[in-house]
């Protein structure tokens, strides 16, 4: 998002979509937020183990699978930049954005 700083809010719009929120901070600057979702899965293994017992002229086979993992993992992560009002422009220009959470990265 430092590449942004500087910018319109059109140039983040272009690339993001319109803002998720909106809101005015005290200081006169405005914060806006984008929210992406973020899915995955985490891999799966599977573990056999088993045994083969001979009765008589038989040979029966006794199999164990193990499955783990596999499980969906979703994360929401919001980025925020800071914008102030430029009346030449007529819009919201970028100062400043917050770093999102490292797990957003």
């Amino acid at each position: 998002m430092d590449g942004f700083v500087g910018d319109p809010i059109q140039q983040v719009m272009v690339r993001y979509g319109p803002p998720a929120n909106a809101f005015d901070m005290p200081d006169g600057t405005r914060a806006f937020q984008w929210v992406m979702d973020r899915s995955y899965v985490t891999p799966t293994y599977q573990s056999n183990t088993g045994s083969a017992t001979a009765i008589g002229n038989s040979v029966y086979w006794s199999q164990n699978t193990q499955i783990s993992g596999g499980q969906p993992i979703n994360h929401r992560c919001a980025y925020t930049m800071y914008g102030r009002w430029d009346d030449n422009l007529e819009t919201w220009v970028m100062t400043g954005f917050e770093r999102p959470p490292l797990a957003c990265e």
